[in-house]
């Protein structure tokens, strides 16, 4: 790999990025539920609603990257976190007592989180398409780490000092982040491919239903990022209702602090595949059937869960549901970026992070109402039928 000291700094942004955003997980459905009294299918919408407004602005960050460097567009977007943490932080802690501000502030939270598509673009940059996967597990790893210890700080946190304490941290850690990306980041896209980009500048929109369409009817891309899509929506399926589930008396009658920790074991199992087996898959099993193999074992992991007895089961079930994201997520984008030229990498990843962003808004609003109407176990039940349903397909299209 060139330039392992951009690759570092950009682990670190995300990791620390990610660290802020996964201190939130186990404290929004819990403070929507017990202190603004919202019911499921609304705690479905507010958290879905950050992933809706990154739909919407993910390609707009995406084909900036590609005009003017990676650089400006990370440490904008992560400005921006800074100041939606500090809004959120003055709900958590009672300056605003409403629910709307709250969804403002995630709103605006969504479409500044456009670290991500750039960050993806970087290590297309700096990596040959052999190490492309390695790359991007890198990516992966960092997004673990940060929910190894995101949910495991804000859940304690906000247990033992209040809901404010954690969110102010989660702010605190983004102009870290930000601060690190101006002084330390060097820009990973050649000037020379930044010059030919500029004549695209008046082509950017906030949602390019063309380059969707184009991407889409790629056979090789489009069938990629469906795939990516599904396997996003069903995992997502739970964000808002995992916590609701873990903290029902008649269940595990778990407080936020123990679900925080839960989700902190989940994400140190998705670390390990990511950062340590990802190469092992590549190369001796392949990235397709790694594929199937994590939409195989994430399916069983998300239909398990709801019928989880005990700790114990529950912490099995967790592991089997971590190993199967963490090995499906990389291998899929690594798919994605080997079939799509240098030049195209930052808008392409970007329409894909975007329509995944779709499918996270779709996923916990889905959820949300599944768990009100149906009962507690369909957001995950649902979830497992999608991935038995995108597997034959994956299975059926990479046959050929």
């Amino acid at each position: 790999m060139k330039n392992k000291s951009a690759l570092i700094v950009i682990f670190i942004t995300i990791f620390i990025d990610l660290l802020g955003f996964g201190i939130i997980i186990p404290l929004l459905p819990d403070f929507l539920k017990n202190v603004l009294a919202t019911n499921e299918s609304m705690i479905g919408v507010t958290v879905g609603i950050f992933s809706l407004m990154q739909f919407i602005s993910t390609p707009v960050w995406g084909s900036l990257s590609d005009i003017f460097g990676r650089k400006p567009v990370l440490t904008i977007s992560l400005m921006g976190n800074v100041i939606s943490y500090s809004l959120m932080g003055m709900v958590f802690s009672g300056v605003f007592d409403s629910i709307w501000v709250l969804i403002i502030a995630r709103a605006f939270a969504g479409i500044f989180s456009g670290n991500l598509s750039a960050a993806q673009s970087v290590i297309s940059d700096l990596t040959s398409k052999e190490d492309r996967a390695k790359g991007m597990g890198y990516i992966g790893a960092a997004f673990g780490l940060g929910f190894v210890f995101g949910p495991a700080i804000g859940g304690v946190l906000s247990y033992r000092f209040g809901y404010g304490v954690p969110i102010f941290l989660a702010a605190f850690f983004s102009l870290i982040a930000a601060i690190l990306s101006m002084t330390i980041f060097k820009e990973s896209l050649p000037e020379d491919i930044r010059k030919s980009n500029k004549h695209n500048f008046q082509g950017v929109t906030l949602v390019n239903l063309k380059a969707v369409k184009d991407v889409l009817s790629n056979k090789t891309v489009g069938i990629f990022v469906i795939i990516f899509f599904f396997i996003t929506f069903s995992f997502a399926n739970i964000h808002a209702t995992f916590l609701l589930f873990a903290e029902r008396p008649e269940g595990m009658n778990l407080n936020q602090q123990e679900v925080g920790l839960l989700l902190s074991f989940l994400g140190i199992v998705g670390a390990i595949v990511q950062g340590t087996l990802i190469k092992f898959f590549k190369t001796k099993i392949g990235e397709e059937k790694s594929l199937i193999i994590g939409n195989i074992l994430t399916m069983f992991g998300l239909f398990l869960v709801p019928f989880s007895g005990n700790i114990f089961y529950l912490l099995a079930v967790l592991v089997v549901l971590a190993f199967g994201s963490g090995l499906n997520n990389p291998m899929v984008l690594s798919l994605i970026s080997t079939n799509v030229s240098r030049d195209e990498q930052g808008s392409v990843l970007g329409i894909n992070q975007s329509l995944g962003s779709l499918a996270r808004f779709f996923g916990p609003v889905w959820g949300g109402f599944a768990y009100q109407e149906f009962g507690f176990q369909y957001p995950f039940i649902t979830g497992a039928v999608i991935m038995l349903l995108i597997t034959i397909f994956s299975f059926k299209i990479l046959k050929k």
